[in-house]
């Protein structure tokens, strides 16, 4: 009887991702077997299953009130994050191109193909409130290799968002797809 009773709660364990032999990458955690950023991800907020109430987001592990709030109702695209120099970059995308290579990068790093993320940026903090800055959603691409010129943390974009958005233009950050959630 209590055999039969540890394999069921054996099988709840593994459905929930409790057994996952496979860790995700810093800094995601495993909640139900899938990867999310406990700092910034609203149904996973500081903790797993912790959701954000209405018109709050997730910033730092907490939920505090969106002033993006339209950003929960978006279609016709994707929420693709980047690990970069130990941040989270989490960016609405639409080009499709973008979110089918960021899929495939995320199941496969390594898989063949260009894998720097390369985006134009725009103004203004968008769906990701740790930033003032954000990638343009249309014109995310993967390039093969990326100058120097538009290689840089997140931190160092944010040191001067309106410069390096005059001067450079285009940020190929040195990134890993981590996560993508198609809405």
């Amino acid at each position: 009887m209590h055999g039969a009773r540890w394999g069921v709660i054996a099988a709840v364990l593994a459905a929930s991702g409790c057994f996952d032999t496979e860790p995700c990458p810093a800094p995601l955690e495993a909640c139900g077997g899938i990867c999310y950023d406990l700092r910034t991800d609203r149904l996973h907020c500081g903790e797993c299953g912790n959701a954000c109430g209405g018109g709050e987001v997730c910033l730092s592990g907490a939920c505090v009130s969106d002033p993006n709030a339209a950003c929960v109702s978006r279609s016709g695209g994707a929420f693709v994050t980047l690990g970069v120099c130990g941040d989270t970059v989490k960016a609405w995308i639409v080009a499709p191109d973008f979110i089918s290579r960021a899929e495939a990068l995320v199941a496969d790093p390594a898989s063949p193909g260009p894998s720097v993320p390369t985006f134009d940026l725009r103004d203004g903090s968008d769906c990701d409130a740790q930033w003032s800055w954000s990638p343009s959603p249309a014109t995310a691409r993967f390039a093969d290799g990326a100058p120097t010129s538009c290689s840089a943390c997140p931190s160092s974009v944010q040191a001067d968002p309106a410069g390096w958005i005059a001067q450079v233009g285009v940020w190929c950050p040195p990134a890993r797809v981590l996560a993508v959630h198609r809405q």
